[in-house]
């Protein structure tokens, strides 16, 4: 299975991007903002989210995340550092 660092999965289609979320990604959380329920995933040691249009249950898109403000919005559900680190990391 090949692994991709942010910059490889930012080139990647969005089917290609939602592979490898449901291959390598660790769901994290899940928020709401408006008509999207996005979702969080650490893949490879970075934060991604993937947004779908939940009235039709779409993906709009998915997009690494590196804004430490957006992340932290997730920070009263889990323990972020917990999951990025290397004793957690699958070689």
């Amino acid at each position: 299975m090949e692994k991709y660092d942010k910059h490889e999965f930012k080139k990647l289609s969005l089917a290609k991007r939602y592979k490898v979320l449901k291959e390598q990604g660790e769901h994290v959380a899940a928020r709401q903002i408006g008509n999207h329920l996005i979702h969080l995933y650490v893949v490879n040691g970075y934060f991604v989210e993937m947004w779908i249009i939940f009235a039709i249950n779409q993906i709009q898109w998915i997009e690494v995340q590196n804004n430490q403000e957006i992340i932290n919005e997730y920070s009263n559900q889990v323990d972020l550092n917990e999951l990025l680190s290397d004793d957690n990391q699958e070689d």
